[in-house]
């Protein structure tokens, strides 16, 4: 759609009355101004900001989409092709939700398996793992942006026998002695051998992942059938694999049965069990107003600390909904974790704020336009973005 544009570029003789300039013990040599803005409305209560900055180590160019609160659009993350494994530009999967706006998402293997490196949750249903410890994006049932740290732990719960069983992963290749998860984004079927058994599972509820969520309640199903090798996948459920050696340990295997109920649970942070929405990322630059920034304890290595591109997500003290992309490329600088936090804060006037995947990966799709310039010179196809989309949509 063509963005109405409502500000040009401000010369910096009009602006200099407003000018900030910040100088923080977080970086402290790092100091910055507004040299230029412009700002554009994406759709009724979007607007995409792009900032022009003299920073102390050079040219910054930074890309924001604010969401005010009252508008009608949300935050929703969206997986490649509605199928994990897979890549697509950002710009392709924005198209597919018709987002107004949309950065890339959490990080992922960009080998051979392509698969998510972090927490991905779509529409109540767990789609990939996270065992690191590591930022979380939480979206509750209103659109409400939630930002933690944790490492996943999800286990299945038998309630007729109050039994409860590690779950190992999500959506991958079956390991020794694993029990793992497989949900209809993983395929058509689960494409394992023989040396495992496979429990099909009917959600019952809530009956619909798509149907408005009930607080609190689990997710339930009941046993519809018993496998031993690539099961298909119900559209309406998921299949538990468990890897044949493993099966020795598991005592309540021979007292399940046709209809019985089993739950699937994790130890998401207290009042996070109903949000519709997870998505991993890291690191955790801000939470409730205060830098929590610390890569080491998030297992970022020094490759992840100097200046490049970033894509972040925010939330201001005045409500706003906020993605970010930092440009390095056409003479941006890109920046630090560290610069990134205090711009977030100082700038932006973000309470909280995390990561995403940065570098080659960063990309910012407004309307019917990439408006960043990606570090790699062109779209990196990604395992998943946000998306900024009408609200009908995410619910």
């Amino acid at each position: 759609m063509p963005l109405r544009q409502l500000h040009v570029l401000l010369p910096i003789a009009v602006i200099a009355a407003a000018v900030l300039l910040f100088t923080t013990p977080a970086a402290a040599e790092f100091s910055w101004e507004i040299a230029n803005q412009k700002t554009t409305e994406a759709a009724p209560g979007v607007a995409y900001i792009k900032y022009q900055l003299e920073t102390s180590r050079g040219e910054l160019i930074m890309h924001t989409v604010q969401i005010d609160p009252m508008s009608s659009y949300a935050l929703m993350p969206v997986i490649a092709n509605n199928q994990v494994g897979t890549v697509a530009p950002v710009s392709k999967l924005a198209d597919q939700v018709n987002a107004v706006a949309a950065i890339n998402g959490g990080f992922f293997d960009t080998g051979r398996t392509r698969l998510p490196v972090g927490l991905v949750k779509i529409k109540r249903r767990i789609i990939f793992e996270q065992f690191l410890n590591r930022a979380v994006l939480g979206i509750d049932e209103g659109g409400g942006l939630h930002f933690d740290r944790f490492r996943l732990h999800s286990y299945l719960y038998i309630p007729a026998i109050d039994s409860a069983t590690p779950i190992h992963g999500y959506n991958r290749t079956r390991k020794e002695k694993e029990l793992v998860v497989y949900t209809p984004e993983f395929g058509p079927t689960t494409k394992t051998n023989e040396w495992g058994v496979e429990i099909l599972l009917h959600r019952i509820s809530p009956e619909k992942i798509d149907e408005p969520f009930i607080l609190l309640e689990p997710d339930r199903y009941i046993i519809t059938n018993v496998s031993h090798q690539d099961s298909a996948i119900p559209p309406d459920g998921v299949v538990l694999s468990i890897h044949r050696p493993a099966l020795d340990d598991l005592n309540w295997l021979g007292k399940v049965y046709l209809g019985m109920e089993m739950q699937l649970k994790t130890n998401v942070p207290a009042g996070w069990e109903s949000f519709p929405y997870l998505l991993g990322g890291g690191p955790l630059l801000l939470r409730n107003g205060a830098s929590v920034l610390d890569p080491a304890a998030e297992q970022f290595g020094n490759y992840f600390s100097g200046p490049n591109a970033r894509t972040a997500v925010g939330r201001t003290s005045a409500g706003k909904n906020l993605i970010i992309v930092v440009d390095k490329a056409g003479g941006s600088r890109g920046a630090s974790w560290e610069e990134l936090t205090v711009l977030c804060r100082e700038m932006l006037h973000c309470t909280d704020a995390m990561g995403f995947d940065g570098g080659g990966s960063s990309t910012m799709f407004v309307g019917d336009n990439v408006v960043n310039r990606p570090s790699g010179g062109a779209q990196r196809k990604v395992a998943n973005i946000l998306a900024v989309v009408p609200f009908e949509s995410f619910i």
